[in-house]
C-alpha cells in the first residue's frame, strides 16, 4: 500500500464515510471485542471501491496520525500489553477522492486475556471429584468443567463443586469464558488418581452423656483417614464433629454441647470436607439413653425404694444395664433388665440416708450407651403396707410362718413375728420372710394365732399383718379307724372361701392318698390294711394363699395282732400238716421253735417259711413244744408274744 501524507489533526476525519470491520482471522466471524494472542482480519466497510494497497492501518493506545505508523498489513495479533490495558486503539488511513491528506478513522475495541484457567482438583473418593476454580480472568459464573464426556456448563468461581466421576476417567478440563463472548475463551486439564476409602465399616461402641456433652469411643478406626460423626435430623444428617483420626480403637471423645437426646452415628469423611459420602457406610445409629427422673419414692407401696426412669430413641435395644455408685465404692452393676420391657427400675436395696448414682446402658449390638449421672438420696415415707401372713405346719409339726407383700413376693426388710394367742410372745425380729414356732398344748378350739408387722429401710413400722392361724388337727382313733375334727384356716383373705382335704401319709413321709372332706370333720373307716400306723394331716387352700397350707400331722396307730394255734398235725394228710404265722402288720419278725431239751428247732422270718415239724430232717416227733414271736411295730416298738404248740398224729 502507498505511503499517504499524514492528516492534518490527529483525530478523525469528520463526515468521511471511512468505516472497517474486525473479523476473527480463524473463523472469519466479525468480533467487536479482541481476545490476545487470537489473531484478527481488518477489512475496509466504507463502501468504497478502494485497493487494498492504498488501505492502511495503525495500532497503539490512541489513534495514530504519523505516516510512517501505518502498514497495510490488515492482520493483527492483540498483545498482552493490549490485554493488560484493557483495550487498542486501531486507524484506518485512507485516500481521499481529492486532496493530498488521507482520511482518519478510528476505533477503540477492547481486548481480553484468554489464559489458561486456574483450578484445584481433589479426588474425594473413587467416584467423585472436588473442583474448586481459583481463576479470576473470566466472569465468575461462566467456566466450564468437563469430565469424561460430561460436561457442565455455567460453573461458578465462588465455591468448590463436587462432580461425578465415570468409571476410568482421570482428567477434568476446565474453560473459562466471557460474557457475550464465546473466542477469547481458554482450558486447562489435570489429571487425578481416584482416592481409595477405607476398607471396613467404623463402629461406634460407647456414648454417653456427661451433663450437656457426649462421650464416644470408636473402634475400625483406619490409620491415614478422617471421619466424622453426625446426628440424624429430620430428612437426614447433621455433622456435629469432624477431622476425627487414628489407629483402631478411639476412645473418650468428646462432642460438646452435643444435641439431647440424639442418634448418632461415625462414617468416614470425604478427603473433600465434611457431609459428602465416600461409598462406605457409616456405623450403625446409638441412640443417648436419658435419664430424666431419679427420686426416692415416698409412697406406701415403695418406702425407701429408688426408682429410675430413663427414655431412649433407640427403637431395638437389646439389653438394659443399671449401675450404681455409693460414696467410696466403685460402680457395680445391679439389674440387668430385657430391652423390650418398661423404662423403669426400682431400687430396693437402697439404705436410708445414703445418695446414690445411676447410670442406666443400653446394649445395642456392639455398642454401648451411657446415659446421663443422676443422683438421690434414699428417704423415708409414709408406714410400708402390712405384711400378708400365712400359718402352715411342717411335717416336723413345727408352725411356718411366711410374709409377702400384696402380690405375694417375698419381703426382704426387717420383720417382727408374734403369736398373739393362746400365750403372748414375740418369736422374733428378722431380716427374712419366714420363722418357725412349737407351740405347745394344740387344741381345735383354739390354735394359735400369729401376727407380723414389717420395717422398712427407712425405720418407719406398718401395722400388724392379718392374724394368721394355722389347721390344728385332732383325732379320736376308734375300732376300726378313726374320727378327725380341726379349726378352720386363718389365712391372709378371709373374704374367699377355704378347701380342704384329708392327707393320708405314709411313716416316712410319702403320700398314700388324699380324701376331698367337707366341713370341719372326717371319719375314716377304712385305713390302709397293710400299715399299722398312718399319719394324717389337712392340706387347705384358698382364703388368699398363693400355695397349700398344711395342719399338724397326728398318727392312727393299730397294733399288730397274731393268730397262733395251739397244736398241728405233720400227718401228710393235706390238712394241718405246716405250722404258719398268720395275723395282720407282721412285717419284720423272728418266729423261734424251741424242744423240751431248748433247743432252737427252727426259725423264721417271713411268712413264707412254714415248720413241717421235722428237726434236721427226721420225721416229726409228736409232743409239745414253746415258741417265741419277736417283731417291731411301723413305729419301732416291741411287740413280744409265745405260747406252746403240740404236734399231734
Amino acid at each position: 500500500m502507498a505511503t499517504l501524507a499524514p492528516a492534518q489533526t490527529c483525530e478523525n476525519t469528520p463526515n468521511s464515510g471511512a468505516d472497517f470491520k474486525i473479523v476473527d482471522a480463524s473463523s472469519g466471524t466479525e468480533i467487536s471485542t479482541l481476545c490476545a494472542d487470537r489473531e484478527i482480519r481488518l477489512i475496509d466497510n466504507s463502501g468504497r471501491q478502494l485497493d487494498p494497497s492504498v488501505v492502511r492501518y495503525a495500532t497503539g493506545a490512541a489513534i495514530t496520525c504519523t505516516g510512517s505508523d501505518f502498514s497495510t498489513n490488515a492482520l493483527y495479533t492483540p498483545s498482552a500489553a493490549d490485554a493488560t490495558r484493557g483495550f487498542v486503539v486501531i486507524t484506518q488511513n485512507t485516500p481521499q477522492a481529492v486532496g493530498a491528506s488521507g482520511i482518519i478513522f478510528s476505533k477503540r475495541l477492547e481486548v481480553k486475556a484468554s489464559p489458561a484457567p486456574t483450578f484445584t482438583l481433589t479426588s474425594c473418593s473413587a467416584d467423585v471429584v472436588q473442583v474448586t476454580i481459583t481463576d479470576q480472568a473470566y466472569t465468575a459464573n461462566l467456566y466450564t468443567v468437563k469430565i469424561g464426556n460430561n460436561v457442565f456448563p455455567n460453573v461458578d468461581r465462588s465455591q468448590p463443586r463436587t462432580f461425578s466421576v465415570p468409571a476410568g476417567v482421570t482428567a477434568v478440563t476446565v474453560t473459562g469464558n466471557y460474557a457475550g463472548n464465546n473466542q477469547c475463551s481458554n482450558s486447562s486439564t489435570q489429571n487425578f488418581t481416584p482416592a481409595a476409602a477405607p476398607s471396613s465399616r467404623p463402629i461406634l461402641t460407647k456414648l454417653e452423656v456427661r451433663d450437656k456433652n457426649i462421650v464416644f469411643d470408636f473402634d475400625n478406626i483406619q490409620p491415614g483417614f478422617q471421619y466424622e460423626v453426625q446426628v440424624a435430623e429430620p430428612g437426614g444428617f447433621r455433622t456435629v464433629a469432624s477431622r476425627i483420626s487414628g489407629n483402631g480403637i478411639v476412645r473418650d471423645y468428646t462432642v460438646l454441647n452435643a444435641p439431647l437426646p440424639g442418634c448418632y452415628r461415625i462414617l468416614p469423611s470425604s478427603a473433600c470436607g465434611t457431609g459428602l459420602t465416600t461409598g462406605l457406610p457409616a456405623s450403625p445409629l446409638v441412640c443417648s439413653v436419658n435419664l430424666f427422673n431419679a427420686i426416692s419414692l415416698v409412697s406406701t407401696s415403695a418406702n425407701g425404694v429408688n426408682k429410675l426412669e430413663w427414655k431412649t430413641l433407640d427403637p431395638v435395644v437389646g439389653t438394659f444395664r443399671i449401675e450404681r455408685t455409693e460414696p467410696g465404692v466403685n460402680p457395680t452393676i445391679i439389674a440387668t433388665l430385657p430391652g423390650n420391657g418398661p423404662h423403669e427400675y426400682f431400687d430396693n436395696t437402697a439404705s436410708c440416708g445414703t445418695t446414690y448414682t445411676y447410670q442406666v446402658v443400653a446394649l445395642v449390638d456392639r455398642a454401648a450407651s451411657w446415659s446421663n449421672k443422676a443422683s438421690v438420696t434414699t428417704a423415708a415415707g409414709t408406714a410400708p403396707q402390712p405384711p400378708r401372713l400365712v400359718a402352715g405346719f411342717t411335717l416336723s409339726n413345727k408352725v411356718e410362718l411366711y410374709a409377702t407383700n400384696a402380690v405375694g413376693q417375698p419381703l426382704p426388710n426387717e420383720l417382727t413375728f408374734l403369736r398373739a394367742s393362746p400365750t403372748a410372745v414375740e418369736l422374733g425380729v428378722v431380716n427374712a420372710p419366714t420363722i418357725s414356732d412349737t407351740p405347745e398344748n394344740l387344741s381345735v378350739t383354739n390354735p394359735p394365732v400369729y401376727l407380723a408387722r414389717r420395717r422398712d429401710a427407712c425405720g418407719s413400722i406398718s401395722a400388724d399383718s392379718n392374724p394368721a392361724s394355722p389347721v390344728v388337727l385332732a383325732v379320736d382313733p376308734q375300732s376300726e379307724g378313726a374320727r378327725f375334727t380341726w379349726s378352720p384356716l386363718g389365712g391372709p383373705d378371709a373374704a374367699i372361701p377355704v378347701q380342704y382335704q384329708l392327707v393320708r401319709l405314709a411313716l416316712n413321709g410319702s403320700t398314700i392318698d388324699i380324701i376331698p372332706v367337707s366341713g370341719l370333720s372326717y371319719v375314716d373307716t377304712q385305713p390302709p390294711t397293710n400299715q399299722s400306723t398312718v399319719r394324717y394331716r389337712i392340706e387347705a387352700t384358698g382364703g388368699g394363699l398363693a400355695t397349700a397350707s398344711y395342719s399338724n400331722l397326728v398318727n392312727v396307730t393299730r397294733q399288730p395282732r397274731l393268730a397262733m394255734p395251739t397244736a398241728f398235725s405233720p400227718n401228710g394228710d393235706g390238712l394241718n400238716d405246716v405250722l404258719e404265722v398268720k395275723g395282720r402288720f407282721l412285717s419284720t419278725f423272728v418266729f423261734v421253735i424251741i424242744d423240751r431239751n431248748g433247743q432252737e428247732v427252727f426259725r423264721g422270718t417271713n411268712r413264707t417259711q412254714t415248720w413241717d415239724g421235722r428237726i434236721n430232717g427226721r420225721a416229726p416227733v409228736p409232743g409239745a413244744y414253746a415258741w417265741r414271736f419277736e417283731a417291731l411295730t411301723d413305729e419301732g416298738k416291741p411287740f413280744v408274744q409265745h405260747g406252746a404248740i403240740t404236734i399231734v398224729r
